[in-house]
């Protein structure tokens, strides 16, 4: 039986996974490796098929995605003796391997659903009666100007806020009975607008953190080698440039293997280069990790360019939706950013 291979993958290399095809009906296991050359890690193969396989280098396979992502000046590029491509596209490999029986189809229905929440502050009101939702398999923004309730939004949902009116259900079940601990637990993970990373820590250390709610199938490797950190995982967090750390938190999230992600501002401090690759990062995402993104994000070139549809925000009220094109030309969106006009 030929095997399979990756189109990139024509030379000497191979899946570095065991591959399910199908003959006759009847499923076999065929047996692929690969050379690890000048790797840290000890090779590492199983012995069943269907065992939670962890990742090899591939180092003859290249792809620049990824690459800059929190580079440039006082950036990844700065550290010395970086693989972010072989890594990167090594994982991509590795998680399309281990699906390449099919394709998970997520269904058109509400994952997500805040539902006429309010929040105060004293005499402040954060959220004021918000309602929107969040389709499974969606990359869905979350826009507002400064003040507009975004991140209260987010800490409603996590349960950091309790809120004094509304509800909000993940897959159909309210989240009101949840602690913040057991969130994760239920499938949702976020990021944070200023990053929250263990000092003294490793990478690897910090991701290992998301990792202890894991449900499903995705692996510590999986994020470390995904978001281009293999060869900064035995460094310390405290020392690495701020794009490189947010990605930490990204892997951090990607660890628990959830089914929704909450990413809050995640171009913030990235330039022009590395947002771009971080809108192809993002749309990626959504199919390796078949993960659900709310986006909370200032950066409307990357909110309107990845998300399927937006809500907006202002002064804690639901002023629009709709798809990106609708949403820039809202009259009461552009009043909310821009002023009345003169």
């Amino acid at each position: 039986m030929s095997e399979r291979r990756h189109p990139a993958d024509g030379e000497s290399g191979r899946c570095p996974n065991r591959v399910r095809a199908r003959r006759g009906g009847a499923a076999e296991s065929v047996r692929v490796d690969a050379t690890v050359p000048g790797t840290e890690h000890e090779e590492r193969r199983a012995s069943v098929a269907g065992e939670d396989e962890r990742l090899h280098d591939l180092s003859h396979l290249r792809t620049d995605r990824g690459r800059r992502l929190g580079g440039g000046a006082g950036g990844l590029g700065e550290l010395p003796d970086l693989d972010v491509e072989s890594p990167l596209a090594q994982a991509r490999l590795h998680l399309r391997c281990r699906r390449m029986h099919g394709f998970k189809v997520l269904p058109a229905v509400a994952l997500l659903e805040v539902d006429s929440v309010s929040k105060r502050f004293g005499g402040i009101v954060a959220l004021d009666g918000v309602s929107f939702d969040v389709g499974a398999g969606e990359i869905v923004g979350l826009i507002g100007p400064n003040g507009a309730g975004k991140t209260t939004a987010f800490n409603v949902i996590t349960r950091l806020y309790r809120p004094d009116a509304g509800d909000v259900r993940f897959d159909g079940q309210s989240l009101l009975g949840t602690r913040a601990r057991g969130v994760i637990k239920r499938g949702i993970a976020r990021t944070f607008q200023n990053v929250e990373l263990f000092r003294g820590l490793t990478v690897l250390e910090n991701v290992e953190v998301g990792a202890h709610a894991r449900t499903g199938e995705h692996t510590v490797d999986d994020a470390v080698y995904y978001l281009g950190l293999g060869s900064l995982r035995h460094h310390s967090v405290d020392r690495l440039p701020y794009g490189t750390k947010k990605r930490v938190e990204l892997a951090r999230a990607l660890a628990s293997s959830p089914t929704l992600v909450l990413l809050d501002e995640p171009a913030g401090g990235l330039n022009h280069e590395e947002v771009q690759e971080l809108a192809t990062l993002l749309r990626q995402l959504r199919t390796d990790f078949e993960v659900t993104v709310l986006l909370v994000e200032h950066h409307m070139g990357l909110v309107m360019s990845v998300a399927d549809r937006v809500h907006v925000l202002d002064f804690g009220r639901k002023i629009a939706e709709g798809t990106p094109a609708e949403v820039q030309a809202n009259p009461a969106v552009i009043e909310a950013y821009l002023g009345t006009a003169a």
